[in-house]
């Protein structure tokens, strides 16, 4: 049975009511897993099983009672991790069922259980992963996150639409279904110039969805740094209506060249967080977060 992914599936799918049905690649609940690293129907079986084992968790509430906590915050393209530390510091992570931490995101305004992720603590030169699904799907390493000498080492795995697939380090559809919108085309997705500047997009939006999710302790430096990402941020909020727009009409050319503007209004974030670094090492801190949350995971 598929009752439970679908059903969260669904929820993501509603986000901008009937219409984004109609989208262009989002016309299928079924299709939730198509992508340019296909799951096998082994592999979508186990995520059902997934699915269904942290069913009473699709709450933060009931999450938290579980000793589940929130940590970095929410992040565009991967919402917020809700992080057992006991359940990842028990070592190698081999039950499947029991996943180390939970994703949310908001959807139709409801904070909605989008994912799950395993995570564990190991040498930085173990190179041997568990094979958790079908397919044996790539961990991705966050060194950065580690004490010396140990790397953190962490599988997502997706319960709603991704258009990497299923175990993708990042889904760039989270910011667009958190301020009411259809998500991207997932066939056009697999064009690399398409999908570069959708994930580009997709950080504009989610600075506006949540004007603290992206590097928030630079914007609240005495500087000029905050004033010029708002001022980025209200030209991304004046695009929504042509998002919206494009959308009702199914216009695919006018929704590429609203996502263009936005991934524009990015470029220019990034250009402002990159020049307010006082140090190299600063700036590379900077670029490293940035490339993370753009899917470049070192996968």
């Amino acid at each position: 049975m598929r009752h439970s992914v679908l059903r969260v599936a669904a929820l993501a799918l509603a986000a901008a009511g009937p219409l984004a049905a109609q989208m262009p690649g989002m016309s299928d609940v079924h299709d939730m897993h198509h992508a340019a690293k296909p799951a096998s129907a082994k592999a979508r079986r186990q995520i059902d099983t997934v699915a269904k084992s942290v069913a009473s968790l699709e709450t933060t509430a009931a999450a938290g009672a579980a000793g589940f906590r929130p940590r970095f915050g929410w992040i565009p393209t991967m919402g917020t991790h809700w992080v057992s530390v006991q359940k990842m510091m028990n070592g190698r992570q081999t039950d499947r069922s029991a996943p180390s931490q939970l994703m949310f995101s908001k959807i139709n305004g409801r904070d909605s259980l989008v994912g799950a992720a395993y995570a564990y603590m190991t040498a930085d030169n173990d190179t041997v992963r568990p094979s958790l699904f079908d397919g044996n799907p790539p961990w991705h390493d966050h060194p950065d996150l580690a004490p010396a000498g140990l790397d953190l080492v962490m599988l997502h795995v997706w319960f709603v639409p991704s258009p990497d697939g299923p175990f993708a380090g990042t889904n760039p559809n989270l910011p667009f279904w958190a301020l009411g919108l259809a998500a991207p085309d997932s066939v056009r997705m697999r064009d690399p110039a398409f999908k570069a500047m959708v994930m580009r997009a997709s950080l504009a939006l989610g600075e506006l969805a949540d004007s603290t999710s992206i590097l928030p302790t630079l914007k609240e430096r005495d500087d000029d740094v905050g004033p010029a990402i708002a001022a980025r941020r209200d030209s991304v909020r004046v695009l929504i209506p042509e998002f919206i727009a494009a959308q009702k009409t199914h216009d695919a050319v006018r929704w590429e060249r609203t996502a263009t503007k936005a991934a524009a209004q990015w470029d220019g974030m990034q250009a402002t967080y990159l020049a307010s670094a006082r140090t190299p090492a600063g700036r590379e801190r900077i670029q490293k977060f940035i490339a993370t949350i753009l899917g470049q995971h070192g996968e």
